[in-house]
């Protein structure tokens, strides 16, 4: 290379390095103007929090039974009521740091592909700017995207053959939110396919007991805290237990307004008001309207999530909560016997598709899911499409989804019925899972498309048995 050729490329790179961190400062910014937007959430839950672990010694308020969460997020509550900024900006700088974590693990995930290119930045700059992420975190207040960047980290690590790191990853994802659970069928069918060491698994377990340890040593019970998931679940999700605010042994209400002072639930319940439920029928909103038109708040197996409830009556019967329960189950059954049919190796092609098939179609039959748990799903798409390019609109139609659940809530107005954003995303299940089984099962992709070439294959996660029994052992 001559010297003219070394001080262009030193230019371009100059120059691709202001751009990058311009936009990177922007995303940033972005973030920071939205910091005062404050929803019922953050007013009835996250902010009530705050207040009593800080005015209740720190860590060792966590002796009482105040918080519905696993106590990680917590933890990081706690940390934060140290540190002496606005409470609202503590509580909304936490996810915006893991948003970018988010962006570091989408980086790494697109450069075991593109290595000499900028799609991996570009990849980082797509998720920051991605709408559900910046108005989970910064408009909304959320922690979304804490147990999503532990489930991708995990996925980075199994596509590296770092099986130990994948499992511990996924530890801390499960322990920070249940709905994690959504990629631990990847974990499972690696497991069953003798590519991840069943010793390994163990972390899983170990980590999640460890994250309850400070709350244990504190003074709360093993029970209350072994606990919390399955009150998560019976709840469906819905802001239960601690005893400490609101009436009824459940803190103040579950969604009200997002505007500031309109959150008047009192006794424990959310503001009355009337609201579009899930099915298209007019109606008293479940968990209160906004008087302000079709505001939905689902059906009572869905909470504004895209997903088969939508097509449900108002007032389905329990009968229909287990119908969505054995759908889900088949449907990881289903994909995992697809998988040990076929006699292709588990490829960086499929470990990608298989967990996005996974984390978009789980939520989509399990009954009492809210908008936000296809969160996974938005994140998981952007790195997919960066793999495989032609299917570049997944992402684009996930994000729209996901966008038009979060509007009810948002905006206080469904701006696209509920039950036709449900039809798209299960046009996206069906189009995700086709394209998986055939990159399963090449010979059918032949017989439909003769002409067609062989998927090429970036050499990631494709080393022998013996080769990966080295690594395991010096992992």
């Amino acid at each position: 290379m001559s010297l003219k050729e070394k001080h262009s490329a030193s230019v371009r790179q100059i120059i691709t390095i202001c751009v990058v961190t311009l936009l990177f400062i922007l995303a940033i910014a972005l973030r920071v103007s939205l910091y005062g937007n404050i929803t019922s959430d953050y007013t009835a839950f996250v902010s009530r929090w705050y207040d009593y672990i800080k005015s209740n010694g720190g860590f060792a308020a966590f002796k009482d039974n105040f918080y519905n969460y696993n106590p990680p997020y917590l933890y990081l509550l706690a940390l934060a009521t140290y540190v002496p900024i606005a409470k609202l900006i503590a509580i909304k700088t936490i996810a915006v740091i893991f948003d970018c974590v988010l962006g570091l693990f989408t980086y790494l995930i697109i450069r075991l592909k593109y290595k000499r290119s900028l799609a991996a930045i570009i990849g980082a700059l797509v998720v920051l700017f991605a709408p559900t992420i910046f108005i989970n975190s910064s408009a909304w207040g959320q922690c979304d995207a804490i147990y999503t960047a532990f489930c991708l980290g995990s996925l980075y690590f199994l596509l590296t053959d770092r099986p130990g790191w994948a499992c511990a990853f996924f530890g801390l994802a499960f322990a920070f939110k249940l709905q994690a659970i959504f990629f631990l069928p990847v974990l499972l069918i690696l497991l069953c396919k003798k590519r991840l060491p069943i010793g390994y698994l163990v972390l899983i377990p170990a980590i999640f007991v460890l994250s309850l340890a400070p709350a244990y040593i504190a003074g709360r019970s093993a029970s209350s805290l072994l606990g919390i998931y399955a009150q998560q679940i019976s709840s469906g999700g819905s802001g239960g237990g601690g005893g400490q605010f609101g009436g009824g042994g459940q803190f103040g209400g579950h969604r009200g307004s997002t505007t500031t002072g309109q959150f008047r639930g009192s006794t424990g319940t959310a503001p009355a008001g009337s609201g579009q439920p899930a099915g298209g029928q007019s109606g008293q909103g479940g968990f209160g309207g906004f008087g302000a038109g079709n505001v939905s708040f689902g059906s009572g197996l869905t909470y504004n999530a895209p997903s088969i409830y939508q097509w449900l009556p108002t007032s389905p019967t329990s009968l229909w909560k287990w119908v969505g329960i054995i759908l889900a189950g088949l449907f990881v059954l289903g994909v995992a016997i697809l998988v040990f049919l076929s006699k292709q190796r588990l490829t960086t092609a499929i470990i990608l598709k298989l967990a996005l098939v996974f984390v978009l179609g789980i939520p989509f039959f399990l009954p009492e899911m809210h908008e936000r748990y296809f969160y996974l799903a938005d994140v998981f798409s952007i790195a997919f499409a960066f793999y495989f390019p032609y299917l570049f609109f997944v992402p684009l139609v996930v994000q729209l989804c996901s966008l038009g659940s979060y509007a009810p809530y948002m905006l206080h107005n469904t701006v696209v019925s509920l039950s036709l954003i449900a039809g798209a995303v299960l046009i996206m299940v069906i189009v995700t899972l086709t394209n998986l089984v055939l990159t399963l099962y090449p010979t059918l992709l032949a017989r439909i498309m003769p002409s067609e070439t062989k998927e090429e294959e970036p050499v990631i996660a494709a080393s022998s048995t013996a080769q990966q029994q080295t690594k395991h052992a010096t992992s």
